[in-house]
Formats: C-alpha cells, structure tokens, sequence
C-alpha cells in the first residue's frame, strides 16, 4: 500500500476507463449518463484510494485492510461491470445488424463474446485487487 504507487496506478486505470467510456458510440440518449456515471465513479476510485492512504491506514490498523478490500472490491464492480455490459451490448447490436445469412451463426458469436468479455472481467478483477490490494501472499 504505498502511497504515490497506487494513485498513480489509479490515475492510469482511471483513465482508461474513461477514455473507453468516452469512445463508446451510444445511442445520443445514453450517451451523457454515461459519461456522468463514468467520470464519477472514477472520482470515487481516486477519492478512495487517496482518503484511504491518509486518514483510514493510521486511523484503523486493524480494520484497515478489511476496508481497503470491500472497497476496492466495490470500486471495481462500480467500474467494469457497466463497462463490459455495455460493450457487450453494442458488439451484440452490431452482429444482430450485420449482414450474415444464418440467424443460428449470430447467436453463437454474441454468445462467444459474452463469455470472452465475462472472462476477461473476471481476470480483470483479480489483477486489479492483485495491484491495488499487493501481490504479496
């Protein structure tokens, strides 16, 4: 848990989270709430993580950890969970409307790529907390 690693690591992760959100092309009516959702879980995380290396380490030793845990595992949840729903979501519009003439096909690649995204979120979260949480036993 040092103090300018892991905001800095925040900062990284932060930012790409925001840049993909930013990228993404929604629909005009979902396009600001997400971006609002985004930019501010994302300041939750930064928030988080900078609340936590200065009051809540000397405050709580005990509890500490404990905390800094649930709330990183919260904070990733918050983040890529709605992230990968989404891009799920519009891989998944995209194949609907791309020109492949069996039905059977489409439903087989939305449904491969539900499970790649789902397995990619998966390891994901563990490298996050393995970042955030230290890669020590």
């Amino acid at each position: 848990m040092q103090f300018p690693l892991n905001i800095v690591v925040a900062v990284v992760v932060s930012t790409i989270c925001v840049s993909i959100s930013f990228g993404l092309k929604l629909p005009s009516k979902y396009k600001k709430p997400f971006h609002l959702y985004s930019v501010a879980v994302n300041l939750i995380f930064i928030v988080f993580l900078l609340a936590f290396s200065l009051f809540f380490k000397t405050s709580l030793p005990n509890q500490g950890i404990s905390l800094y845990y649930n709330g990183l595992a919260a904070l990733y949840f918050l983040l890529f969970i709605p992230l990968g729903v989404t891009l799920i979501l519009l891989f998944r519009n995209f194949i609907m409307k791309a020109d492949i003439y069996l039905v059977s096909l489409k439903y087989v690649i939305s449904i491969g790529a539900i499970f790649t995204v789902t397995g990619i979120i998966a390891l994901g979260y563990i490298l996050f907390m393995l970042t955030f949480y230290g890669f020590a036993p």
